[in-house]
Formats: C-alpha cells, structure tokens, sequence
C-alpha cells in the first residue's frame, strides 16, 4: 500500500487493530470487492468505517480518489457486500459471522499449504453472488498451478521443459501445459488415463470461457451459475487425485 500512514494509522484506530493486522482487513475488502488495487480496497476499508477519505490530510492522490468514486457507484448499482470480518464496531464488539457458501472443499489435500488460503478467497468470492468473475480468475490460478504441479511431479528436472520455460524463466502458459498433459498422456500409467481425458474434456470450454473473460474487458460472466457449469470442483478432484497418484505411487 503506498497510502499516507496517517490514513493507514487512523484506519487501525477505528477498527482497533496493529498495523500489522491491516494488510488482512485489506485483502479481504479487496477479495470481496474483485479488486487487486490495495490503496483502493484501503480507501474502501476506510469510507466503511465512515471515515473521509478526501480530507486533504489524508494525502490521497487525485487518481486514486477517481477510482473510490468509480468503486463506490459500482456498489450502489450491484447493492450492498456481503457481510465480511472487516465489517467491525467500536472496541470489544464481536465479529458477526458470515455466510460463506463453499465451491471447493479441499483444504488439507493441496500439495502446497497457499492453495488453502487460495480456496478461502476463492469460497469467500463464491458468497457474493456480485463476484463471479473474481471466482472464475481465481480458479483459474488454482487449475492452472495444479496442472504444472502435476507435470512437475510427474517429469521432474529431466522434463523441465514440459512444464517450465528455461528461457523467460517462468512457468508455461496454461494452454501450452493443457497441450502438453495430452501430448504425455502415455507416460502416466494406463489407469491414470481416463482421468486425464476426462479433465481435459472439462478444462477445454474452461480455458476458453476463462481466456475470454480475463484478457478481455468487454467479457464477464453475469452470474454464478455460469461459475456451475464450469466443472471447477471436478477438476480439482481429478487433479488432486492425478497428483496424489505420482507422488505415492503403489
């Protein structure tokens, strides 16, 4: 966040955190409102606990205010959040509980421990039926770094190139590691292949819809049942399931 510390310390005074707790009240705002600005989901966090973020001593930069405004008026045309644990009273109130409805339920079975935090944020976008498309960018993250964990394991340092580009130093994009679990589908055993077919079966209208809907401004889902029939638990379980295979095999 590159806000002034006066906002950043008056916004801990009114929620009674340390600065240190801020950097999650601040997530959670930005998860719930499908944003990746920080210094916005700051100036949200801050408007919420009915502060005025425009004083002049708080120092924000006029850009960033544009953007406040453009957030606020989305908000009044979407209607209201849903209830988060950012959402707090004066010192000694308890949190009030929200409603979270779960599209995964993995946690515990990932082979990373940040894919847990993952499906929080992915579960907790879930819950506010304004946000699927911030359920369907996410998901895409968690498919796609569960592709490239399942070639790594599977092909290791020998394979590299399967999974990982050596020259920009990054991982493959997700199309070319969907192409290459194909193309290697031999080198998996033969009980392993009918779930590789049918991952693949689901991940192609996946890839394509979250292709469209991430590169191009013009493109958003309008709704969560169209997050539904996106299969994204069934491809989870598969993938966990593939994952699980190579790494203990019988």
């Amino acid at each position: 966040m590159t806000l002034s510390k006066r906002l950043r310390d008056e916004v801990c005074k009114k929620l009674d955190i340390k600065s240190r707790q801020l950097h999650n009240r601040v997530t959670e705002v930005a998860t719930k409102a499908g944003i990746i600005d920080r210094d916005l989901a700051l100036l949200l966090l801050a408007h919420d606990q009915g502060m005025d973020v425009t004083k002049p001593r708080f120092k924000v930069p006029g850009n960033k205010l544009v953007k406040f405004e453009e957030q606020l008026r989305q908000r009044k045309a979407t209607g209201p959040p849903v209830q988060s644990l950012s959402t707090l009273s004066k010192k000694g109130a308890k949190y009030a509980e929200p409603q979270v409805r779960r599209l995964l339920k993995f946690k515990g079975k990932y082979p990373d421990i940040f894919y847990d935090r993952l499906e929080d944020e992915i579960n907790t976008s879930y819950s506010n039926p304004a946000l699927p498309n911030a359920v369907l960018m996410l998901s895409r993250k968690l498919i796609e770094n569960l592709v490239y964990n399942l070639l790594q394991y599977k092909f290791g340092g020998p394979g590299i190139q399967i999974y990982f580009d050596t020259v920009h130093n990054r991982p493959l994009d997700f199309g070319i590691l969907l192409d290459n679990l194909r193309d290697q589908k031999s080198q998996f055993n033969q009980d392993q292949h009918d779930m590789i077919d049918k991952f693949l079966a689901l991940a192609q209208p996946f890839r394509r819809d979250a292709n469209s809907k991430v590169h191009n401004v013009m493109e958003y889902l309008e709704s969560m049942k169209q997050i539904r029939g996106l299969k994204i638990p069934e491809m989870t379980q598969i993938l966990l399931k593939l994952i699980e295979l190579i790494k203990n095999p019988s």
